[in-house]
């Protein structure tokens, strides 16, 4: 019926290989996995997420264990889901930072355990969190000196902020 010289065949054999490989890259860079993670879900809650994005990478002393898989609002909180490798067992007075990699680079979740007896288990929440810096606010803090008060508590707006103790006449602070 068809006549298919040797040439032929090893032409259409090789677009088809090439074809299953770009198919295979564009689902990988997508972040659709076509086999089951080796993973566990936990999760944290920080008071601001910064520029935290799903698909970030979660690390343990700079190793990547593991991706953030959902930033949502949650009790006015933003809650990172996180999925880690199973290989890798948190405790559970863990402490869950985000970073970002170099002065403007991509936000991140640090990871650093601690070292209590009992890990964390699938879906529970990870209780110790400390919340992304924000740039702006160190740049003006840095900028135009301004501190917090002392006590590191800001007057309610509309009221004074309260004078500052006086010296004692030999020159030393009056407590």
């Amino acid at each position: 019926m068809f006549d298919y010289t040797k040439t032929e065949i090893v032409v259409g054999a090789f677009v088809l290989l090439g074809l299953a490989a770009l198919g295979y890259l564009s689902i990988s860079i997508g972040g659709l996995r076509l086999y089951p993670r080796n993973a566990y879900h936990v999760s944290a809650r920080f008071s601001n997420v910064g520029d935290l994005k799903v698909g970030a990478p979660v690390k343990v002393a700079g190793v990547t264990v593991g991706r953030v898989e959902a930033v949502n609002l949650a009790d006015y909180y933003g809650e990172a889901k996180l999925a880690v490798t199973r290989t890798v067992a948190l405790p559970k007075d863990t402490i869950a930072s985000i970073s970002t990699a170099g002065l403007l680079g991509d936000a991140y979740v640090a990871l650093s355990p601690g070292g209590a007896e009992a890990n964390l288990r699938d879906g529970e929440r990870i209780a110790h969190t400390e919340s992304a810096l924000n740039m702006a606010d160190i740049i003006g803090r840095t900028a135009f000196g301004g501190s917090p008060p002392a006590g590191g508590a800001t007057p309610p707006a509309g009221e004074p902020a309260p004078a500052p103790t006086p010296p004692a006449p030999n020159g030393t602070l009056r407590p």
